[in-house]
This record gives structure tokens, sequence and C-alpha cells, in this order.
């Protein structure tokens, strides 16, 4: 029996290339996405965007969020290129996070509501992120299987805070007593996990699996010997070149093994940013410049794989209704 995941990166305000991608393919298709996989995995900006769609919302909503509050969220200048600006940018981010959480709990809270919980949700969900209090990756799950007794408890929001709250851009968050960090951290791409995931605890047979994984532009990371071989603090956060290496390495690995595993029946949309894009394109720029070149690169990409057979195949997947296990034990479970 045929079963489908949906698999969303990280990659901040580059975002909006997912969720436009989403909405191209969700208005051709006419119906939800929700409606056609049987499981949702996504990691920082994906896990909230992957939780928007397990909530039923539609892509276009998803997107016309971040279009409108973006600029609450991040930064609505470009990129900087002088030096002046660069290295003013950098220590803002010394002593303490760099942007406030509040306008991006407000997103979420628009994109699924303030009181949704985790049971809420429609289709199995896995949200990657880093637990700093017991010190190792924590993978958020709907109550899709009888092991899983606490996390459907949760808040969505708190989750979509959890898995975003990368460092130096926004504060830890905090769920109860424990800490948490973006899962980007070890899993931007979180393809592998999930196929993990729908194998050992979803039923799901490897050969039967098919994956969409959708990126942010953001797996290219190479930059010049010029920068020079003894980097210090300023040569490796200037223009983002540690955090671009963490995300894109992990994405290419991802995907260069998702590929072996399952062959043709992994479908990777993703998008090369243009040189000249490079200059407007970052992690938390939320520009009109860089909402029009995402939007365009995200139509460009549709466009591009719209003829593709086994995206339409994915596409035209019937997701049967899921009878989730912990989330209908309720007090049997205390």
């Amino acid at each position: 029996m045929t079963f489908q995941i949906l698999s969303l990166s990280g990659g901040g305000f580059l975002g909006l290339y997912t969720a436009s991608v989403l909405a191209a393919i969700e208005a051709q298709t006419g119906r939800p996405l929700v409606d056609a996989f049987d499981l949702v995995a996504g990691t920082s900006v994906g896990g909230i965007i992957g939780l928007g769609i397990s909530a039923g919302c539609s892509a276009a909503d998803i997107k016309q969020a971040f279009l409108d509050e973006g600029d609450r969220i991040f930064s609505a200048s470009r990129p900087p290129t002088s030096f002046l600006r660069s290295a003013a940018k950098i220590v803002t981010g010394l002593p303490r996070a760099r942007y406030d959480p509040a306008p991006l709990r407000d997103v979420i809270v628009r994109i699924v509501g303030a009181e949704t919980l985790m049971s809420d949700l429609r289709r199995p969900t896995l949200i990657t992120s880093v637990n700093l209090t017991k010190g190792g990756p924590k993978v958020f799950k709907t109550g899709h299987h009888a092991r899983f007794v606490t996390d459907w408890r949760l808040k969505v929001v708190d989750v979509a805070l959890a898995t975003s709250a990368a460092p130096t851009y926004f504060p830890i968050h905090q769920i109860g007593s424990e800490l948490f960090a973006d899962g980007g951290m070890f899993a931007n791409s979180p393809d592998l996990i999930a196929l993990h995931e729908a194998e050992v605890f979803l039923g799901g047979k490897r050969e039967e699996i098919r994956v969409l994984s959708i990126g942010t532009t953001t797996t290219a990371f190479a930059f010049s010997s010029s920068a020079g071989l003894r980097l210090g603090s300023w040569g490796w956060m200037k223009n983002e070149r540690l955090p671009k290496i963490m995300i894109g390495s992990q994405q290419a690995l991802s995907h260069d093994m998702m590929a072996h595993i399952i062959g043709d029946r992994y479908v990777r949309i993703d998008r090369t940013q243009a040189p000249d894009q490079q200059a407007e394109l970052a992690l938390d720029c939320a520009s009109p410049v860089a909402k029009r070149d995402l939007q365009s690169a995200a139509a460009s990409s549709v466009a591009e794989i719209s003829s593709n057979a086994m995206l339409n195949k994915i596409l035209s997947h019937e997701a049967p209704a899921f009878q989730f296990v912990n989330a209908s034990l309720g007090a049997k479970i205390d």
C-alpha cells in the first residue's frame, strides 16, 4: 500500500520559497495538501509550515502569513554588503538573540491557532528540535504509535517555536522544564528521519514509500579560497558562511542518501540561488526584493517539475484517514 511523506527543510525566511511551492502545487491539484500525505515532517521554518499543513491549513494562507508578517519577524532591509554593516549585524547577535520571538509566535498563532494541540493535527507529524536540557536530538511526534505518550499533549505553537529557535537569531524556547533549540543543527532536511518513522512506527514498506521533499534554496554553500584558511569568528559568520555550510551540507547528504535508498520515488524540489540573488537573499532578510525573488524562484521550480511523472503520482494520492493511538486513549494513558 502506497505511503507518502511530505518533508520540509529549514531556512529562515527563505521558507517563503517552500510555502510558495506548496501553494502553487495546491492550486494545481485543487485540494488541500494534507489529503495527499500519510506523514508530514519538518525542521525550523519547514516545521512551522508542516504543522500548518498537518492542521489542514491551506498552503496559500501559510504563504500569505509570511508575506504579510515576514518583515515583523526579520529585517525588511537587504543583507549588508559593507564591512561596517556586516560587522554591526554580527555584533548585535553577541550579547543576546538578534530577534524578538513575539512576532514569530504571532505568525504561528495566525496559521494554527493559539490553543491547537499536537493531538488536533490530521496526519502523523514529526518535527525536529534539539533538547538542550537532556543534551540530544528531539523529534516531536503526534500520538501515532503506542510508545508516544507525551508530545501529542503539547501545544503546536510551542513545538513550532522549539524547532525554529535558531541560535543567535531567536531565544532558546522553554517547554515545561526543558530547553529547546532549532532542529536544523542536526536535521535541516528531515527526510531520512521521516523515512525511518514510516518504516518503523507506521508500517510503511520501503518499496511502497514515496517522498516529496522541498528545500529553501540553501543547498549550495561553496565559497572562494580567497577567504583564507585561518578564519576566525568574523570570517565564519560573514555572509552567513557557517549556517549556510551547516544547512547546505546536511541537505546535500540527505538528498543523495534518499535518492540512493528509494530512487525515483524521492522527489526533491529546490533551487540554487543565482549569483545576483545571493546579495538579496538571507536567512533573516524579508525585504520586498527577497519576497519577489523567492516567489519567482518557486514559480520557476514548479513549472520545471510539473511534468514529473512521480510528482503527479504523489499529488494524486488519497491518504486514508488516520486513527491516532494515544490521542484517542485520553485519560487511559495517565
